[in-house]
């Protein structure tokens, strides 16, 4: 017998003895308690049953917590009838001993009767106490958290992802069938992320059903890397593995000895002296004999799985490796090792050296790979399966997620997949990309409602996972109104779109492969296949991150979404305005999406109308009919107020015309007619009112008498703009002006000709209704501009959110002031179109230049209106307050000086040339001739008078003497 064994029978002698010494000190405490003597009471009795029975629960109850049944199963199992005959010769040899002990049991049976309740009650106190802790810590629910994803293992079937169960079977056949063989190494080869623990867990349920034959110990030498001797650590693990399984007492002790002979000579200090122990003269090679011998004696074979052995330093991994080969000679062990070759290797030499360690005793090697298409399944659908029930990713943040999920699985199926799977190719980097997203809150907003591109934002994501530095560059560059080098530039010379040297210089950088991959799907002009931006559609130059301009800011809103988690709003968005569209296409009313809550907003308005029009070619008729209607029927809710810009009002004249130009002709129920002068007269005929749209002339509609006077702003714009002389893009509607008056006119040749023969009958109509209007009826005009209410200038519809303050915001005029600024702008306007006498000069051709009828061309219109405002709004004898009219007039008319005062300020001074605006210089100063005296007294009493323009305020004390003297020299001409 070996002197290990020798031990374990002393143990169990040793125990047996004790046993038997606690059984009888419980028995003489006990013969002196209260309890003992109540067989003359029976409900003493009853209570001693009571409190007996108590303990024994408790005590049960504390061994089957600690799972006693499992160790006594396990000793039963073993057939060791030696151990237990040594523990009845200790209970044997405490009978035999107790004559040595009598004095100690006699003072047992002195000792007081309550000594024996108070080691009763606290025994169960204490056995009590943890059993309750441990009862209270199950009985609690542990909610497991949704929100984000746990990178955790496989364990089931269930949760196999990637259909690897049956290899998986297959391997643990292999390796239970290898049979006993010293120095068996199984080597799982496969990088990061590929499953290699849930590829084992998977064949250990299999080893699991020969329990009786296999027990498998799991080392994770990444959790004892800091430590010295992982040889030791490594047999422990083994040691506890078995001990679990089976009741072995012999392996500790081997195990133990194998330890000490590995840690080799020890230390002893005791009161300032120190002892060396040193080992016995014991082989490695005969301990694990040992070893090996309880290993056979038990009849189990031990599969010892080595993982993360890649996530180890070279030195460390060299020590594992060497720990392992010294346990070789353990012929029931069988080894698996998991593993990243690459990662191994390294570049170092310790890592060279690693991998040559590693194949020398790697016996036979199996490689995990990811098919791409089970990732493309996942991501699409598998997800959902009810059989996946158990996968540690919510359903419903999957289905929230699912856009971006099927576009990274597109991506993956393309011809560029291969690249992007060192990034997402693995179950690891998918969960990682999920989590991100989440952080991201992305599951709580509508990507769909959204400009961003799902590629792009996928490969931005990608970017700041796996290369941050890189990431936070371009966070710098692109953010807080910055354009650097990695957004795209523009040469409006060449009209294309280039790279910067520094971004080309930064590529080169790179010596990541996948770090310049990203950085040219995302930013490089050759690579998106950008030609000329002007051919470009609107939703690539809104969508893609490379554009950063001024003009749109997209690559910014991308990098806020990722790191500030910030959703652009809705009216924002390019998207919004597409899909009202794509609604209006289908038939819905153009009313109706406008009346919607995202279209609560001026703003929201102008971009719907914009985006609308740039795609109303190819409108059917009733959907262009509606649009034009619409559109007409609105301009009263715009606002006509604004500084550095004009208002949504004046610019939807504009868009009238475009929506006119482009899609109010030609229409049919099916295709669209070709341009031709039979076609495109129906503009003109919309116009007019005249032929199919007879009695909804646009014209009249623009100044029906609900509109008042503004209504005449929008008709005179509408005019100008219709001037082919002044370069607009309404190629259609200028010829269909000419054709409606000369159907055999030609539509192509000198501008100005072509601008003055379109323009004729058009002025010649709005004279009409302004003459009917107002001068044969001689109302007064600028009085009527006078009268309209504050609201009419903010918009019916807008007048409360916040225009006006936003104009407010950009110059330093009270919202009173911005709105006197619009009449004197409407006021001033609408007079000048209608007295403007000058030929077509890029400007647009006057109004007056034309006759009330014919084709002459000799400015009666202009006399007209000249005598008409002379006469009527300006003669003081008609109303005295007209001479402020007059005044009023002439001081929104000056103009700016070329030399500035010495503070910086812009100077606005009085000239002969712009004062009179757009009406006849003579009969200026002959109206001044005859009734300058009237208007310098009146002038006198409202010398604090100011006449608030867009671009300056005049007053009358400060102002009108400049004016007298350019009225005095026109006087004198």
């Amino acid at each position: 017998m070996k002197i290990p064994e020798f031990f374990i029978f002393a143990k169990s002698f040793v125990v047996g003895f004790l046993i038997a010494e606690v059984f009888r000190s419980a028995f003489y405490l006990g013969e002196n308690s209260d309890l003992a003597g109540a067989e003359t009471a029976g409900y003493m009795l009853v209570v001693k049953n009571g409190v007996m029975l108590l303990a024994v629960l408790i005590c049960f109850a504390y061994a089957f917590m600690r799972s006693a049944h499992i160790t006594a199963l396990k000793m039963l199992r073993s057939y060791r009838v030696d151990l237990l005959i040594a523990i009845l010769v200790g209970i044997w040899a405490n009978q035999l001993a107790s004559t040595w002990l009598s004095r100690s049991h006699m003072l047992l049976k002195a000792a007081d009767a309550n000594w024996a309740t108070m080691v009763l009650v606290f025994l169960c106190s204490m056995l009590l106490s943890t059993i309750v802790q441990q009862c209270w810590v199950r009985s609690r629910k542990n909610y497991s958290q949704l929100y984000f994803i746990a990178d955790e293992e496989v364990s089931s079937a269930k949760e196999d992802l990637l259909a690897s169960e049956a290899q998986a079977e297959s391997f643990a056949k292999t390796v239970l069938a290898s049979g006993a063989h010293p120095g068996l190494v199984f080597g799982v080869d496969g990088p990061w992320g590929v499953g290699k623990t849930s590829f084992v867990n998977l064949a250990e349920r299999y080893w699991e059903k020969a329990a009786d034959r296999v027990i498998v110990c799991r080392f994770e030498p990444l959790r004892y890397a800091s430590e010295s001797d992982l040889s030791d650590r490594l047999i422990r693990d083994l040691s506890a593995a078995i001990q679990r399984r089976v009741f072995a007492p012999e392996f500790r002790s081997a195990a133990s000895r194998y330890s000490r002979l590995i840690k080799g000579k020890a230390d002893i200090s005791f009161l300032g002296f120190k002892l060396s122990v040193e080992p016995s003269q014991e082989t490695v090679d005969d301990l694990l004999d040992d070893i090996d011998e309880v290993l056979r004696r038990i009849g189990r074979r031990v599969i010892i799985v080595i993982d993360d052995l890649d996530r180890l330093d070279s030195k460390t991994i060299n020590n594992v490796l060497f720990a392992t080969k010294r346990t070789f000679r353990l012929s029931q062990a069988a080894y698996v090792l998991c593993y990243d070759t690459e990662v191994l290797v390294g570049s170092s030499e310790e890592g060279r050296r690693a991998r040559e360690f590693l194949e020398k005793f790697v016996t036979i090697k199996l490689s995990l790979f990811v098919d791409s298409s089970k990732i493309c399944n996942f991501l699409r659908r598998d997800w959902q399966c009810a059989e996946l029930q158990y996968s540690p990713i919510p359903s419903d943040t999957m289905v929230k997620l699912g856009a971006v999920l099927n576009e990274l699985a597109d991506i993956l199926e393309g011809e560029q997949g291969a690249k992007y799977l060192p990034l997402v190719g693995d179950f690891r980097k998918i969960k990682r990309f999920v989590n991100s997203m989440i952080a991201m809150q992305l599951e709580k907003s509508d990507l769909g409602r959204t400009d961003f591109d799902k590629g792009d934002l996928i490969r931005l994501i990608l970017l700041h996972l796996n290369f941050p530095g890189l990431f936070r560059r371009v966070y710098a560059e692109e953010t807080e109104g910055r354009s650097g080098f990695f957004s795209v530039n523009r040469d409006y010379g060449a009209r294309g779109l280039y790279n910067s040297e520094s971004f080309l210089e930064l590529m080169q950088e790179q010596k990541e492969e996948a770090a310049r991959f990203l950085l040219t799907q995302l930013f490089d002009v050759e690579t998106l296949g950008l030609g000329d931006p002007q051919h470009l559609a609107e939703e690539v130059l809104r969508s893609r991150a490379c554009f950063n301009s001024d003009e749109f800011r997209n690559l910014e809103g991308y990098l806020k979404l990722i790191v500030r988690c910030v959703m652009p709003e809705p009216q924002e968005t390019f998207i919004l305005y597409q899909s009202a569209v794509e609604k209006v296409r289908k038939g819905m009313d153009v009313d109706s999406v406008l009346m919607s809550k995202d279209f609560l907003s001026a703003s929201a308005h102008d971009q719907f109308w914009r985006i609308l029009i740039s795609q109303s070619r190819n409108f059917t008729h009733a959907v262009a009919e509606d649009a034009i209607d619409t559109l007409i029927e609105y301009l009263p809710r715009y606002s006509m107020t604004a500084i550095n810009d004009r208002g949504l009002r004046p610019r939807s004249i504009y868009s009238l015309l475009l929506l006119l130009d482009r899609a109010g002709w030609g229409r049919t129920s099916g295709s669209r007619l070709p341009n031709s002068p039979e076609n495109i007269v129906e503009i003109a005929w919309r116009i007019f009112g005249e032929n199919s749209h007879q009695g909804k002339g646009i014209i009249k509609r623009l100044v029906s008498s609900d509109r008042g006077a503004l209504g005449w702003h929008d008709l005179m714009l509408f005019r100008l703009h219709c001037s082919a002389d002044r370069g607009g893009q309404l190629y259609n509607l200028h010829s269909a002006l000419i054709v409606d008056q000369d159907s055999g006119a030609s539509t192509t040749g000198l501008v100005s000709n072509l601008a003055l023969l379109g323009m004729r009958k058009l002025s010649q109509e709005i004279f009409s209704l302004f003459k009917k209007e107002y001068v044969v009826p001689q109302r007064n005009f600028l009085v009527e501009v006078n009268n309209v209410p504050d609201e009419a200038f903010l918009g019916l519809a807008f007048s409360q959110l916040g225009e006006v303050n936003e104009n407010r915001n950009r110059v330093s005029l009270r919202d009173d002031e911005i709105i006197s600024a619009a009449r004197s702008s409407v006021k001033s306007f609408v007079i000048y179109q209608l007295s403007n006498q000058l030929p077509p000069n890029g400007v647009g051709v006057g109004c007056g230049y034309y006759d009330e009828y014919g084709s002459k061309d000799n400015r009666e219109i202009a006399r007209q209106i000249n005598d008409y405002v002379f006469n009527c709004c300006f003669n003081p004898n008609v109303d005295k307050d007209n001479t402020v009219l007059f005044l009023d007039y002439c001081l929104s008319n000056l103009t700016r000086s070329l030399f500035s005062e010495e503070n910086g300020a812009i100077d606005y001074v009085a000239t002969k040339g712009d004062v009179p605006g757009g009406l006849d210089p003579r009969a200026m100063g002959y109206y001044w001739k005859q009734h300058q005296n009237v208007i310098r007294q009146r002038a006198l009493v409202l010398s604090e008078r100011s006449v608030i323009t867009s671009n300056y305020i005049a007053t009358y004390g400060e102002d009108l003497p400049e004016v007298y003297t350019v009225l005095d020299e026109l006087a004198k001409d």
